[in-house]
């Protein structure tokens, strides 16, 4: 069996965060002959800072949000009961009210008419109840399900944030290891994709 889609993250980090230790070593080795090589360590440290960042808060939305989303299944369900508990008094009250036009219409007595009709109303009363308590549990289900897909909206961004970093933490080891600036210009410019992304979720985050 394949790996799960989490242990492929966890998998893809590792591997990237060893690159980028290569990269830092490879800067401190060879700053003092080719000293372009020190800023890629220094980019490649602060890419990867800013990636954990990311993947914190990339986690934490997804965890929020999936609880957000049990929470809205829970209060589904609760509505649901709700509206057939409903149901069951309409039912009731419908049944009090027919056997109270039967029994006043065969001139039944007085005080058990009244007594049907009665019960009746209190049905009807109680079913208003359920119905306000059913369309609150509605009202707070949609509520979560919105909130919990807003967090997976900014989940989403920090996870790509989190990729570009990784691409370019990747691009800078590699631009290390054959000494070529041309391809740490590459990882600069994933990097700095990720990081705009990375403060872009952050902004809209807290709005």
């Amino acid at each position: 069996m394949g790996a799960c889609p989490m242990e492929e993250a966890e998998i893809g980090e590792v591997g990237v965060d060893k690159a980028g230790d290569r990269a830092l070593e490879k800067g401190r080795e060879e700053g003092m002959r080719a000293p372009w090589l020190r800023w890629l360590a220094l980019s490649t440290a602060l890419f990867a800072v800013i990636a954990a960042i990311a993947s914190l808060q990339s986690g934490r939305l997804a965890n929020e949000a999936l609880l957000r989303m049990n929470e809205a299944t829970l209060k589904q369900s609760q509505a649901s009961d709700s509206w057939s508990y409903y149901q069951a008094k309409g039912i009731k009250m419908i049944a009090r009210q027919v056997e109270a036009d039967l029994l006043m219409n065969s001139h039944g007595p007085a005080d058990l008419i009244a007594k049907t009709r009665d019960e009746a109303s209190r049905y009807k009363s109680e079913q208003e109840e359920i119905q306000r308590e059913a369309r609150r549990l509605q009202q707070e289900q949609k509520e979560l399900q919105e909130k919990s897909t807003e967090q997976l909206e900014h989940h989403h961004l920090f996870a790509y944030a989190v990729t570009l970093l990784q691409v370019a933490i990747g691009l800078s080891a590699v631009a290390a290891i054959v000494e070529r600036r041309q391809v740490w210009v590459f990882a600069l410019l994933a990097g700095a994709s990720g990081v705009a992304l990375f403060v872009f979720a952050i902004l809209k985050l807290r709005h």
